[in-house]
């Protein structure tokens, strides 16, 4: 029983180290097409970056507009 054990345990461990090796052939294999959805993601994120940019910059320029337009009608209502 004994001697059973311990060769299950090896074949185990033997088992477990083919499965790592054959993650990393597999890994190998898909390397390009790893390589092309990197590429997909970064030109999202730089597509998200820029769009980004753009609404801040129109938040920006309307709340900038709003300011300069209360601080006239505050201006007139002193003036009347």
């Amino acid at each position: 029983m004994k001697t059973t054990m311990n060769g299950l345990i090896f074949v185990l461990f033997a088992m477990s180290g083919m499965a790592l090796l054959v993650g990393n052939v597999q890994a190998q294999i898909n390397m390009p097409e790893r390589e092309q959805v990197q590429t997909i993601v970064r030109l999202v994120e730089f597509a998200t970056f820029v769009t980004f940019v753009a609404i801040a910059g129109v938040v920006w320029h309307i709340s900038k507009r709003a300011s300069k337009n209360k601080k006239s009608e505050q201006e007139q209502h002193k003036t009347d």
